[in-house]
C-alpha cells in the first residue's frame, strides 16, 4: 500500500547563490555542450540539436533537468 504521506516528488533544496552557481557549472560540466543557467526558480538549457538546429531545455530542478539533458545526449544521466 502506498504511503499518502509522502510528496510525489521531494521539496526542491533551497541553494544560496554560490551553491546554486556551483551546481549550474557542475551540470555545465556534465553536458556540454549545453549552457546551463537559472532564472525565476527554472533551470534553461540551450543546446543544439542532431540536425544542426538548436532547442532549450526547462525544468523546476536540476535533477529534473539533467534527466531531459541525459535523455536529448542519448545517455545515461548524472546522479544529483
Amino acid at each position: 500500500m502506498a504511503n499518502d504521506t509522502a510528496p510525489e516528488h521531494a521539496s526542491p533544496i533551497e541553494f544560496t547563490a554560490q551553491r546554486r552557481a556551483d551546481l549550474i557549472r557542475a551540470i555545465s560540466r556534465a553536458y556540454p555542450p549545453y549552457r546551463v543557467w537559472w532564472s525565476a526558480g527554472i533551470y534553461y538549457a540551450p543546446g543544439p540539436t542532431p540536425d544542426g538546429g538548436s532547442h532549450t531545455l526547462t525544468a523546476p530542478t536540476a535533477g529534473d533537468l539533467c534527466k531531459q539533458l541525459a535523455a536529448a545526449l542519448g545517455r545515461k544521466g548524472v546522479e544529483l
